[in-house]
This record gives structure tokens, sequence and C-alpha cells, in this order.
């Protein structure tokens, strides 16, 4: 059994960015709407920070001068 890895982490990846962007626009819908959407602002920019540390530590493994 043969796992590929790079598919994972990509699918990983847009599952966090897509999660992100989700919530942070349900929060801007339902302040819209005159409700708090402070838990699903805090978690959709919770995921989209998930994404970008993804990117910075995949930007730390290619680059040789970092290690």
């Amino acid at each position: 059994m043969n796992i590929d890895w790079y598919a994972l982490g990509m699918v990983a990846f847009v599952a966090l960015l897509a999660g992100g962007i989700r919530f942070v626009s349900a929060s801007r819908l339902k302040t819209n709407q005159g409700g708090s959407g402070t838990v699903a602002l805090t978690a959709g920019y919770g995921l989209l920070g998930a994404a970008a540390l993804l990117v910075l530590v995949g930007i730390y493994m290619i680059v040789p001068q970092f290690h």
C-alpha cells in the first residue's frame, strides 16, 4: 500500500482554506443580519491561520538556506 502524501497534504490544505473562507463568510452574513458572528469569525481566522502555517512550513522545507 502506497500513500500519496503530497495529494493528502493538498486535500488538507484546501479543506482548511475552504473551511476558513466559509466560516468568515458565515460570520459576516450573521453580523449583517444583526447577530453576533464572533465564534464563526474566530474559527474562520483560525483555519485560515492553520492554512498559512502549512504554507510557511512548506516554504521552510523547500528553501535550503533556512536549514
